[in-house]
């Protein structure tokens, strides 16, 4: 049997919407750095899906650059937030409810699946090899997902604190060479990283180019 789906993280009212949204200006403007160097690593991107896409902030990126993009959440706080703001911006964007899980899309409906900060909050290879078949199945060209190293000082500082605490572990970090291996069969390939020294960045992301 499947392991059961926790959406404990799901953004359902408004105060967490917008605390989501607050995030740390350094911390926004390089993660959306990375997000815009690892776009400028594929090629003939005219359509994609954001999953999840929060507060529409990556949508919003992608639809002032020419792309015409669906973002997808679970949260509808979250999905009226993002709608306000990509309003806001002037750009045009399509927000659905939708299970990460359970995609509605045909194959390939899409030149690229983007899924940023979310796998790591799975904790179970099985989990995160369901979430990223449904990614790669609805992808035609690319996936870009992103992941949380094991190797950075903040994993290990975790891990450490877990075993002399209890404390409970929220983020579930993933090797490069796992998520090669789910990606890959699923047919696909890493062509690009995006990301620091793994010891002082945890947040890793990755290009992967249907062979």
């Amino acid at each position: 049997m499947p392991g059961k789906i926790s959406y404990a993280r799901v953004k359902d009212d408004v105060d967490s919407a917008k605390t989501y949204s607050q995030r740390k200006q350094n911390k926004h403007d390089q993660e959306m750095a990375m997000i815009e160097k690892a776009f400028g690593q594929t090629e003939g991107i005219k359509s994609a899906l954001d999953a999840p896409c929060g507060v529409g902030r990556a949508s919003i990126w992608m639809a002032r650059n020419g792309i015409k993009v669906t973002g997808i959440d679970m949260g509808k706080a979250a999905l009226k937030f993002a709608a306000e703001l990509a309003n806001k911006a002037g750009v045009a964007a399509t927000f659905e409810k939708q299970d990460l899980f359970a995609l509605p899309y045909e194959d390939g409906s899409f030149d690229v699946s983007f899924c940023f900060r979310v796998l790591h909050h799975f904790e179970s290879a099985e989990q995160q090899s369901r979430l990223i078949a449904e990614l790669c199945r609805v992808a035609d060209k690319y996936v870009l997902i992103s992941r949380i190293t094991p190797l950075s000082y903040t994993s290990l500082r975790r891990r450490l604190r877990h075993k002399l605490s209890g404390k409970p572990v929220k983020q579930y970090p993933t090797t490069k060479a796992a998520l090669d291996v789910m990606l890959g069969s699923q047919g696909f390939e890493r062509v690009g990283d995006v990301g620091g020294l793994p010891l002082f960045h945890s947040l890793q992301l990755h290009v992967y180019r249907r062979k």
